[in-house]
């Protein structure tokens, strides 16, 4: 039987834990079902000496094993942990010293140990992924190479394996991790019907589309910020920057002018910006047609989406779809 540990302490997300736990408890199901006798998982949640510990969302959670006498695992899992900015996430770091050292030693130990997101940073401050590559949360990518500059952050993808285990980015990108695991310990069939089964998509590891997004928001204006979020939330609906400059009340001229000195491009660019990005995502993770792609990104026409996407790529849709296969 696999034993697999979670790591939890105060404000840690709990969709992390639960969506991890949860894929093991569907693979024990399926087996089940398939005449198999004993579970082939087994989960439990470690911390530092808390008999219970609160996620950031409120849940209070019943801890099995304190990390003095946590047993030997066949996986570690460490979830993100929650922070309003760099500076929240810094301060939890500093917070979770014995966590830090006891993960240390779980890596001397040779164990696999997982992380989503913001925890990311728990296994960084260990120092062995030194010299190793490592993704995290897409906004988080600048922070953690200030931080971590010896280690080689991958902006391109959600999920990374490095010798001891895996990183990943952003919240239920740990669902990827966990279908590899499964594969790699009980089989590909297992994997796939709990991939069925859940509704996962084992093929989304991009995350390309959402680095564009993080290095345009590392600024303070919050105006500024409101506006990219509602472009990106209506990505296909014309740009009415008259309606948008009402909203927050200030003039056509003063929201243009914010928008470019905090963005160094015009509110229209940045649109354009993020129609392309968005475009390249449905080239690469979907298979529709140049039309359907049109309507879903909010281009007048085809043609108008293949003109601009060769200005700004150098290649059109469909060679950069072909692109892609070849790789």
């Amino acid at each position: 039987m696999n034993k697999v540990l979670g790591l939890v302490y105060d404000d840690y997300q709990a969709s992390g834990i639960a969506t991890t736990f949860d894929v093991f408890n569907v693979i024990n199901t399926i087996w089940k079902q398939r005449g198999g006798e004993e579970p082939l998982y087994e989960c439990f949640l470690v911390s530092a000496g808390q008999d219970e510990v609160r996620a950031s969302n409120g849940c209070r959670m019943k801890v099995d094993y304190t990390l003095d006498n946590a047993p030997e695992a066949d996986l570690i899992f460490v979830p993100g942990i929650h922070h309003e900015d760099g500076n929240d996430l810094i301060n939890h770091l500093t917070g979770l010293k014995r966590e830090t050292e006891w993960l240390r030693k779980q890596y001397a130990a040779g164990q696999q140990i997982a992380a989503n997101c913001s925890g990311v940073f728990l296994l960084a401050e260990t120092g062995h992924l030194k010299g190793q590559a490592a993704a995290t949360a897409w906004w988080l990518g600048g922070l953690f190479q200030k931080r971590y500059p010896d280690v080689t952050l991958r902006t391109d993808t959600l999920l990374v394996e490095n010798d001891q285990g895996y990183c990943t980015g952003a919240m239920t990108a740990n669902l990827g991790v966990m279908l590899q695991v499964v594969e790699k310990q009980v089989g590909r069939q297992l994997a796939q019907i709990c991939a069925k089964t859940m509704l996962i998509d084992a093929s989304q590891s991009y995350a390309s589309p959402y680095v564009f997004l993080q290095e345009q928001t590392e600024h303070q204006d919050a105006m500024v910020l409101a506006v990219e979020s509602w472009m990106q939330r209506h990505i296909s609906q014309p740009l009415d920057l008259e309606s948008l400059a009402n909203l927050h009340c200030v003039s056509e001229r003063t929201l243009s002018r914010r928008f470019k000195k905090a963005l160094g491009v015009s509110p229209s660019e940045y649109l354009q910006k993020l129609r392309i990005e968005h475009t390249k995502l449905l080239l690469e993770t979907t298979s529709l047609n140049i039309e359907q792609i049109v309507e879903r990104v909010g281009y007048s026409s085809a043609s108008s989406l293949r003109r601009l996407f060769r200005n700004a790529l150098g290649l059109s849709p469909r060679d950069y779809r072909a692109q892609l296969s070849q790789a």
